[in-house]
């Protein structure tokens, strides 16, 4: 007798920022294990590509173009995927960016934008994802793709150390204020 122990079969897993490396590995390994896979994207050429190779494949995909930093793309992006694919059982938070530039030379542009790309987008997402969650009552599954950098910090990657730094503190929050 068998037993899939990882069987996703009839889930919708929503992997932002996985057009490419380690987010399409993710999705790819959620797909693998049966679920539905949706991935987003600011870029329709990109997404259209990434997403064909997922089909190729054999997986249920689909693609969205938005930017998780914008509360009402990402807001009406939501409730699009569950209108036309289905309420959203696992969300990988793993869209980022860094910028590698020293401290004393890095502009206070840059500086935010990886912060709201690697922690206010995540917050933005899980936000009006987990209202699905908790409405449905039936759980669901939040991963924040974090770095040892949230730990260690490093020469030229501060923006993202504290962003990484901070997504490790949300992670916390939600998991204390969604605890079922």
């Amino acid at each position: 007798m068998s037993i899939n122990l990882f069987d996703l079969t009839g889930k919708v897993a929503l992997v932002t920022g996985a057009v490419h490396g380690l987010g399409m590995a993710m999705a790819k390994g959620l797909g693998g294990a049966g679920a539905t896979i949706v991935v987003n994207n600011y870029s329709q050429d990109t997404l259209d590509e990434a997403v064909a190779e997922y089909k190729a494949a054999g997986f249920n995909a689909y693609g969205y173009v938005f930017d998780v930093t914008d509360d009402k793309a990402v807001k009406s992006s939501i409730e699009k995927i569950e209108r036309e694919v289905g309420p959203i059982d696992i969300l990988v938070n793993n869209a980022g960016i860094i910028k590698r530039t020293p401290i004393v030379e890095m502009e206070v542009e840059d500086f935010r934008q990886v912060i709201d790309v690697d922690l206010v987008g995540p917050f933005i997402v899980s936000k009006h994802v987990v209202k699905g969650m908790i409405s449905r009552g039936n759980g669901g599954k939040i991963i924040n793709i974090c770095s040892m950098m949230s730990e260690l910090g490093r020469d030229t990657v501060s923006a993202y150390a504290a962003a990484k730094g901070g997504l490790k503190m949300l992670t916390r929050s939600m998991a204390t204020e969604w605890d079922e």
